[in-house]
């Protein structure tokens, strides 16, 4: 719900002829926000080398502000002087926080898996993301499942195989309609996944973590997530699609995997510590699993000598969003909340609004005025 903003325009008595907006704010959830041209050039750092598009978007969206870049393991060191970091998926912890300069962390997508949420809050920092559900990031990730399960539904690898072979007609494979699909997570991307399997044929099933909340459209059976044990053994694919927290890490392990039908897929299109790595290997070499499609690993980038990738798995480095339509819709969600810390309002989805310290955001913004909490 966007905030309600009331104005006032008012004289400057330094410039008779200049005025400003005065804003008195009703905080809701969110607070569309502004540019505002107050000679503030800011310095954002996107954590990550070789993201061209992603930081050509950027300075697009925000021509008047300087955006560098800098590798996962030079972040502590670049930081300083730095206004907004944009962690994408390096760590940002004391190192990075400390330095006095830094007043936002702004994800550019949705998880914050990487990012030390209490440690900024102790030391006044905002940190904020760009849900899924607000871009094309949630259609676009949705659609790279849909690829996942088509592709270890039809064999891909082994058509490679024959095409090699100058083989025809095989291998033999199986349709996706009239499957049942589990989909752990009902945020932005499970729903758009399960518009779109719906629309398949495919029968969805779904548990989250605050379970059916009566907008269950394009879903057979949605429960919580203490039952997530009494679905699995009813899946031909389980689609991991929640995010990574200290709840979910782990949550699919051993005994889960040991749960599942014989000759499923296990789709992860979230984060790779939500899956535990040694028992997806023993259940793909044992056949428990048939395949299993993965987006996003334990330690990225993924080495190309990883065992795992000697199995029936189908792989992909981390381009569940890397869709144009997702990246720039997202850039323009960075560009906002980076508008609304020069313009010193509390940007839009910020996750430690209430946690934060407030003496720590008075000194950061000195002697500026900090958002209000």
């Amino acid at each position: 719900m966007a905030a309600r903003v009331a104005l006032r325009r008012r004289k400057n008595p330094a410039r008779k002829r200049a005025t400003r907006w005065v804003v008195k704010k009703a905080w809701h959830s969110h607070l569309a926000c502004r540019t505002a041209k107050t000679g503030w050039t800011m310095k954002v750092l996107l954590c990550a080398r070789g993201l061209t598009r992603i930081r050509g978007w950027l300075q697009e969206e925000l021509p008047e502000d300087q955006i560098v870049e800098c590798s996962g393991a030079e972040v502590a060191a670049t930081a300083a002087g730095a206004d907004v970091l944009i962690p994408t998926v390096s760590a940002i912890d004391e190192p990075a926080l400390a330095h006095r300069s830094v007043r936002l962390v702004q994800q550019f997508g949705a998880g914050l898996d990487t990012v030390d949420v209490a440690g900024a809050s102790r030391h006044g920092v905002l940190v904020a993301n760009v849900p899924t559900a607000e871009t094309a990031n949630a259609d676009s990730v949705a659609e790279l499942a849909i690829f996942f399960m088509l592709a270890l539904a039809r064999r891909f690898p082994g058509t490679q195989e024959f095409l090699r072979a100058r083989r025809l007609g095989g291998p033999v494979g199986n349709t996706i309609g009239g499957k049942s699909a589990l989909i752990i997570g009902f945020g932005g991307i499970g729903r758009a996944l399960a518009r779109r399997l719906t629309g398949l044929g495919v029968h969805v099933v779904v548990v989250s973590r605050r379970g059916p909340r009566g907008d269950d459209e394009n879903v057979a059976r949605h429960v919580a997530a203490e039952r997530l044990h009494d679905l699995l053994p009813e899946a031909d694919f389980v689609v991991v699609a929640t995010p990574l927290d200290e709840a979910t890490r782990g949550l699919v392990g051993a005994r889960e995997l040991a749960l599942v039908k014989p000759g499923a897929f296990l789709v992860n299109v979230a984060r790779g510590g939500i899956v535990d790595r040694q028992a997806l290997v023993e259940a793909l070499r044992d056949g428990r699993l048939a395949g299993a499609g993965i987006d996003v690993f334990w330690e990225e980038p993924v080495s190309p000598e990883d065992p795992l990738l000697q199995l029936n798995v189908i792989a992909t480095p981390h381009i569940g969003g890397s869709t144009e339509e997702s990246l720039h819709g997202i850039a323009r969600r960075v560009a906002e909340n980076v508008s609304c810390i020069r313009a010193g309002r509390m940007p839009r989805n910020c996750v430690n609004r209430s946690a934060v310290d407030g003496r720590a955001l008075r000194d950061r913004w000195a002697p500026a005025p900090p958002p209000s909490l």
